[in-house]
């Protein structure tokens, strides 16, 4: 069915209801037994009374290498978040942004009734008619990192961490792109180390992850996808192949990358403003003010608009360009795409100052709205 509306659908219309689970007194090993099983990064604990008591992941078990796997997994597990089953998907995708958490459990007091991932979030995408006409590159991060297929897994591991990523593309000799990377690759070489240890075995042998390189446990090939389609398209390929990541290609070279926590943030970032879906992105998460300036200038000039034209989803993105100063000129530009009842409208505008240049794209826009109600009440008289 396809919705209207972020704000129609709920926790009860898209979380799993089968749950896979594990209970605080099992082993580490089972967990992460269970999650290679299923193909699934994330298990609810529930107690012998059917209470949910935690949850455990993959980062949790990966971050954790010196735990043996013998460890009982209430030693190991976290305290997520948890929603309702009336929560709406804007108000669960705020919450994953918030927590860090790639799933919420949802609740009927203390008892879990489903669980919700970040896959079960995104496939809602291509059913939202707002998002139809967003195109890749708007939601893709640029110039992404790389490792390269002869750099050691552990290499892989420590650039994860430190971006804060879930997978890399990876390149060779040539900066080809040859393949992928992603956690759950380096959870079987942890997995495999951990029951290595647990035997007895010496560490930094034949398969230590310090001596295996990345081209042995990437996926190839990479699953890539054009920067001008549409991200309805990838969620498809995303869904089809089963896969978090998706590299973005311009002329079959990599421009880009786009991960379900950026199609989260896609969700997330649509506000109602006078019955008008508004999408900001290109600003920093420490950036609430800036939010919060670009909102009001975008509602009061929304009411204008209202005059000439019936507003439905104002798409805003905005890219800071490292000109040496924050003063230099040229420093910000704002791209902005008004989807009409019947039209749509695309203004970019390049200034110093984010307000300078958001209230200067507003301002053309309007103008636009108003020379076209000008032409269509001349072509009617």
């Amino acid at each position: 069915m396809t919705r209207q509306s972020v704000q129609e659908i709920k926790a009860k219309d898209i979380m799993a209801r089968n749950l896979i689970t594990v209970e605080p007194d099992e082993e580490v090993s089972s967990a992460l037994g269970k999650m290679q099983q299923h193909d699934i990064n994330e298990l609810p604990v529930i107690s012998a009374k059917g209470k949910i008591v935690g949850l455990v992941n993959y980062e949790t078990l990966l971050k954790k290498r010196s735990i043996p796997m013998s460890t009982k997994v209430e030693n190991v597990m976290t305290f997520p978040p948890r929603v309702s089953e009336d929560h709406t998907v804007m108000e669960i995708a705020e919450t994953m942004l918030s927590s860090g958490y790639r799933a919420v459990p949802v609740t009927d007091k203390e008892y879990i009734v489903g669980i919700i991932s970040r896959t079960d979030l995104v496939g809602i995408i291509p059913e939202l008619k707002i998002l139809k006409g967003i195109e890749v590159h708007e939601v893709m991060t640029a110039s992404p990192h790389f490792i390269g297929d002869k750099d050691a897994v552990d290499q892989a591991r420590s650039l994860m961490y430190r971006l804060d990523v879930r997978a890399l593309p990876v390149i060779n000799e040539k900066n080809e792109l040859v393949g992928v990377v992603g956690l759950k690759d380096l959870a079987k070489i942890t997995s495999h180390e951990k029951n290595r240890q647990t035997r007895g075995d010496t560490q930094g042998g034949k398969t230590s992850s310090r001596k295996i390189d990345v081209k042995s446990i990437m996926k190839f090939p990479a699953i890539t996808i054009d920067k001008g389609s549409l991200i309805a398209d990838a969620v498809k390929l995303m869904n089809k192949n089963k896969i978090s990541t998706i590299i973005v290609t311009e002329k079959g070279l990599p421009v880009g990358i786009v991960t379900q926590y950026d199609l989260i943030e896609l969700i997330a970032s649509f506000k109602s403003e006078e019955q008008v879906f508004v999408q900001i992105s290109g600003l920093h998460e420490a950036e609430p003010e800036a939010y919060d300036m670009m909102y009001e200038l975008i509602q009061k000039s929304v009411k204008r608009m209202a005059k000439f034209v019936t507003p439905k989803v104002f798409s805003i993105h905005v890219t800071r360009q490292d000109a040496g100063s924050e003063h230099n000129a040229g420093n910000i530009t704002i791209r902005g795409r008004m989807t009409t009842e019947h039209e749509m409208y695309h203004i970019t505008t390049v200034e110093w100052d984010l307000a300078l240049a958001l209230s200067s794209m507003l301002s053309q826009m309007e103008k636009n709205m108003r020379k076209d109600k000008e032409k269509s009440k001349k072509k009617n008289n």
